[in-house]
């Protein structure tokens, strides 16, 4: 397991200056959050790339901007909009294929959504063969108030698309979904490729890690036994900490627990 941070830690920062301020402080392996449609494009991508280049990183992931549409854009019932939301998304995907970010995260569908959950389940398997054939593979987070906050509708995506049912499992989602973490990962499961921490106390859902009561042991122990050896993002707001300097400590105690 590597630790690593995402771009929309420093948010409404730039995002080519997030990636900067984040590369400097030592970070080797980034999630980044494009946040607008100028920014889906192959010429910004070749941007990012050559940035992270520069300091010997990986841009893991790629989160879409489009995550407050997505649902009325890809899990719509009229065909016309479908298609053009398609264009959208496959933009997306060449983006983070010119990155080389293997995975691209979406929110997905909406419960208000248009589609029956089966539909809308069949629907994502689309979108994954949209993302295959452009070279990287779509993932399901994990996310209140979204289809995917629903236990349910996570094993629906299991049962019917078999390995195309893969996952970004996010702590602090879980927790607003009123879900323990270790329930979210036990049914997601093997499906798990990619993971957003942060921690939590009495008080608040999204803190710095090492700073709140979460028992990660358990949660890396939990997500070894799927399988899981891929990248943990930390993923917070930036008003969860005072200086990119904490980012690179909580990455530190973070490692030191996945080495014990």
């Amino acid at each position: 397991m590597t630790i690593g941070a995402s771009t929309s830690n420093l948010y409404p920062m730039k995002t080519e200056d997030a990636l900067d301020m984040l590369l400097e402080a030592g970070f080797r392996t980034i999630e980044v959050f494009i946040n607008t449609e100028s920014e889906a494009t192959i010429g910004f991508a070749r941007k990012l790339k050559k940035r992270a280049d520069r300091y010997g990183a990986n841009i893991v992931s790629l989160h879409s901007h489009n995550s407050v549409s997505e649902s009325y854009l890809y899990f719509t019932d009229y065909p016309r909009r479908y298609e053009d939301g398609l264009k959208k998304l496959e933009l997306v995907f060449k983006s983070a294929k010119e990155m080389g970010a293997p995975y691209v995260i979406i929110h997905g569908d909406k419960p208000t959504g248009s589609l029956p959950d089966t539909q809308s389940v069949l629907r994502y398997g689309e979108l994954f063969e949209l993302g295959r054939k452009n070279g990287v593979t779509l993932l399901q987070e994990n996310v209140a108030n979204y289809r995917s906050a629903d236990l349910a509708y996570l094993r629906e995506m299991k049962s019917r698309l078999k390995d195309k049912a893969q996952f970004v499992f996010d702590i602090k989602q879980s927790r607003r979904c009123g879900l323990e973490p270790l329930q979210v990962i036990s049914v997601m499961g093997e499906g798990i490729r990619h993971v957003h921490i942060s921690d939590n106390d009495d008080c608040r859902d999204c803190i710095l890690p090492g700073r709140g009561k979460t028992d990660f042991t358990r949660i890396f122990e939990s997500l070894a036994a799927y399988g899981f050896n891929g990248d943990i993002i930390i993923e917070l707001y930036r008003k969860g900490f005072k200086d990119v300097s904490e980012l690179i400590k909580a990455c530190g105690y973070l490692m030191d627990l996945i080495k014990m």
